[in-house]
């Protein structure tokens, strides 16, 4: 698998990553902006550190694919990722504020980019806060001037306005005020995120499942069904990156 696939569906699996729950049934109130952005700042979850697991499958114009992840995370240092395919170790990531390394095990190759190196690879205009926040499942909040509350399929949506090139809509549960789904586009592409569980760690809720889509002049469209086990907090993980001295350095 290229190096743009293991970055899209990396990052693809941080966009957005927030917490949902099942829809519930009565009438929802239209509530404002800043009542909703409460909501969200009280589901803001507070860790050291973060684990998990997940089997991701894709689907995308140019092949199909499944494998599994490891995913290791220090609020404000460190995210740390291992792809596996078939019990065998593909790639190993390792994010902090200021790099991005690469472990290409399928290649014999080491690389290290500076952290703006997301922006401009992939146009990802994403700071590393901004990026932890979206792995654990804190959304980013936004100026409350730039976004309006509207009722939709009995939901409450915080969206941009209609006037703007930049659409985001948050769909969230009219009782938990948890995020149920999350649309988005810009520039012609477009991101999709639906969540269907989440699991209970030490009184957080953390997403379980999540059916991403995407569709952009880079990419094409691109389908990623993810799904989250062994979830830990506060529990300080492994996190071994060492460089082969046989690989080739870039």
């Amino acid at each position: 698998m290229s190096k743009a696939v293991y970055f899209l569906l990396l990052l693809s699996s941080m966009i957005m990553s927030c917490r949902s729950t099942q829809l519930t049934t009565g009438t929802p109130k239209n509530r404002s902006v800043n009542f909703l952005l409460r909501q969200l700042e009280k589901n803001h979850i507070d860790y050291t550190w973060f684990g998990a697991n997940a089997k991701i499958k894709v689907d995308s114009e140019q092949e199909k694919a499944s494998f599994a992840a490891s995913i290791r995370m220090q609020k404000d240092s460190l995210i740390w990722i291992k792809i596996r395919k078939m019990n065998i170790e593909g790639a190993r990531i390792k994010i902090t504020p200021e790099t991005i390394e690469i472990l290409d095990r399928q290649n014999g190759l080491y690389t290290k980019k500076p952290f703006s190196f997301l922006k401009n690879e992939y146009g990802l205009e994403v700071s590393f806060a901004q990026l932890q926040a979206l792995i654990i499942g804190n959304p980013i909040l936004w100026d409350s001037q730039s976004l309006v509350s509207v009722l939709r399929k009995q939901q409450n949506v915080l969206q941009t306005p209609k006037a703007q090139k930049t659409v985001l809509k948050i769909f969230m549960d009219p009782n938990s005020f948890l995020i149920n789904s999350v649309q988005g586009s810009m520039h012609q592409n477009a991101l999709s995120i639906d969540y269907s569980a989440y699991e209970t760690v030490e009184q957080e809720q953390i997403p379980t499942k999540k059916a991403i889509e995407i569709d952009s002049e880079e990419t094409g469209w691109l389908g990623l069904n993810i799904s989250f086990s062994k979830i830990s907090l506060n529990e300080v993980q492994k996190v071994g990156f060492r460089v082969p001295d046989n690989y080739e350095r870039k």
